[in-house]
């Protein structure tokens, strides 16, 4: 019983975007979390300049590992 009272640890691995934003924002629809993460995302210049030098493509499903972890290290974890 205890296990299922333990909020699960957040996995550092590739994600689709729809994915991580539902971790971000739990409780919204898969377009609103998107959107709204991605607002989070372009107004952090320091993040985006962190995207663009590891070679983030905006166009991308999925956002890859490395782009995960800065994601993680400039908005905090989900």
């Amino acid at each position: 019983m205890e296990e299922l009272l333990e909020e699960k640890k957040f996995e550092m691995r590739a994600y689709d975007k729809a994915e991580l934003a539902l971790l971000y924002c739990p409780g919204r629809s898969e377009e609103t979390a998107l959107k709204t993460m991605m607002r989070w995302i372009r107004q952090c210049e320091p993040l985006m300049e962190a995207l663009d030098a590891i070679g983030y493509n905006c166009r991308r499903h999925r956002f890859l590992r490395r782009e995960v972890e800065q994601i993680v290290r400039h908005l905090g974890e989900p």
